[in-house]
């Protein structure tokens, strides 16, 4: 917990300072998949086993179910807008200046409300392989969106 502790303090003390998540993805290409348009940063602090990403979902329905494996921790930052996420089988409201922390092999939804961006921080770096979608028709999908549903 200490590690996590002092990783949201870095990232947050860095986000706090930094120009608007705009002016931070000027000139990189975003890539669309299931938490919206994905812009994946170059470490702008000295910290190599943590990435950065700004997550654009303005433009999102609901994103793909997921998990993360293989130790990878998420945690997000919300820059701007509103929405929810289910984490496991936790129900939180985003807002400007929410951070939820999504634990490994843990499931996660978001429900974007209105003009939701988050900065997403991976420990250690994202890596695709360590990404598994899971399926709607999964039960621990059914009830995350039905917890989804209930608040």
């Amino acid at each position: 917990m200490a590690r996590i502790n002092e990783v949201v303090t870095v990232w947050q003390e860095y986000l706090a300072g930094a120009p608007n998540w705009e002016k931070l993805v000027a000139g990189v290409e975003p890539k669309a998949g299931g938490c919206g348009l994905v812009y994946e940063l170059s470490n702008p602090i000295d910290r190599p086993n943590e990435s950065l990403a700004i997550a654009d979902m303005r433009n999102l329905e609901l994103s793909d179910p997921h998990k993360h494996i293989n130790g990878e921790t998420e945690v997000y930052f919300v820059l701007q807008g509103k929405g929810k996420i289910v984490v496991g089988h936790e129900v939180s409201q985003l807002a400007p200046g929410v951070i939820i922390v999504t634990p490994p092999d843990t499931l996660h939804i978001t429900l974007p409300g209105k003009d939701l961006v988050l900065a997403v921080v991976n420990m250690p770096p994202f890596e695709l392989n360590n990404y598994v979608a899971v399926p709607r028709s999964d039960p621990t999908v059914a009830r995350a969106l039905d917890l989804l549903r209930a608040h």
